[in-house]
């Protein structure tokens, strides 16, 4: 299970770094919120060893998704 949670806290960190770079591109405040949110989540679930903050990070960008941060949304 633990190597589970590293590899989807990897990933989670390089679509982050993937939403970073897209941010400064664009200027959208949303990617900027939703990369931060995976990256910060993603590390506290691998310093915790747990799965449960990266469930809270899904959650926390698809609220932001909902509250039309997203820019695909418009």
């Amino acid at each position: 299970m633990d190597i589970l949670i590293y590899i989807l806290s990897g990933l989670s960190v390089l679509l982050a770094i993937g939403g970073l770079a897209a941010y400064m591109q664009t200027k959208q405040i949303g990617i900027l919120l939703s990369s931060l949110v995976s990256i910060s989540c993603s590390i506290l679930a691998i310093s915790l060893i747990e799965w449960w903050p990266l469930v809270v990070g899904f959650g926390l960008n698809w609220t932001f998704r909902l509250l039309g941060f997203d820019p695909s949304r418009r």
